[in-house]
């Protein structure tokens, strides 16, 4: 899709004057949206685009980003090599251990915090960690990961942005191989959301790209932004709002959050309950 975006997709910039903002996650509770600065700043957006810094990281650098069922906030430090949960005073706390590059996390439906360690982009060296609520840290990898990216579920179903391949993977999480699912060529896939079809949105880094993949449908391209103007390096995505019919995305390389509408709702993230634990 090209030409005015404003026009076909209702496209507008929501949130200027960010530090290269890689990582953007809604919080329902609150009713705003979480973004990650490249100087460590742990921003809070609300829905009338105005931004607040809630807790700067001394040396930080900051990626992906995942709330959990009581609203801390966990992000992804690639600087400090670290996992920080940020409580809703916006403390900061190490969460498990040290991580090589900790790019993006996701909770999945057993209640643990999933964390892909993205490695070298020339060569398959990434893994999948997976951090216990007590901090307890384990290697789920099945197989080297083509640089670990993004992360996404459905159910038991773990997503696995592999940029390098370019594509992307799913295992399940109680146990199986990590196979290529979504084979992609000529960019750079970084980013996934879930819509409430069952389908799967990879934004892309480079270039400025969204797609859309489903089991029934395929991949299909949903922008191509050529220009950079409107969309530029949209790494990671969100859908947010009370009804979530809107997708905010990141931009690693400028200032703003933008978002648009698809025509599509998204997901609830689901956590396990605390009557299954």
């Amino acid at each position: 899709m090209r030409g005015n975006l404003a026009a076909e997709l209702d496209h507008r910039v929501l949130a200027s004057g960010l530090d290269h903002v890689e990582g953007v996650c809604w919080d329902p509770r609150r009713r705003c949206l979480w973004a990650g600065g490249e100087a460590g700043q742990v921003y809070r957006i609300a829905l009338d685009g105005s931004v607040r810094v809630v807790a700067e990281i001394d040396g930080g650098a900051l990626n992906g980003l995942a709330l959990d069922r009581d609203g801390d906030l966990y992000v992804c430090d690639t600087a400090q090599h670290r996992v920080w949960r940020v409580d809703d005073a916006g403390r900061v706390h190490p969460f498990g251990d040290p991580v090589d590059y900790p790019n993006y996390p996701a909770f999945g439906p057993d209640g643990r915090l999933y964390v892909s360690d993205s490695g070298s982009f020339f060569e398959p060296t990434g893994r999948i960690l997976a951090i216990e609520r007590d901090g307890t840290t384990h290697d789920v990898s099945p197989r080297p990961v083509a640089f670990a990216n993004g992360l996404a579920f459905t159910g038991r179903t773990l997503w696995v942005v592999e940029s390098s391949t370019p594509g992307v993977s799913a295992m399940d999480i109680a146990g199986g191989p990590l196979e290529l699912v979504v084979r992609m060529s000529r960019c750079v896939p970084d980013g996934l959301a879930v819509d409430g079809d069952g389908g799967l949105l990879i934004s892309c880094y480079q270039p400025n790209q969204l797609w859309r993949y489903s089991a029934r449908g395929g991949l299909e391209l949903l922008i191509d932004e050529w220009s950079g103007e409107q969309i530029l390096s949209p790494t990671n995505v969100a859908f947010y709002g009370d009804d979530l019919d809107r997708l905010a995305l990141a931009s690693l390389c400028g200032h703003d959050v933008t978002t648009v509408r698809l025509g599509y709702r998204g997901a609830p993230v689901q956590y396990l309950s605390e009557e299954t634990e």
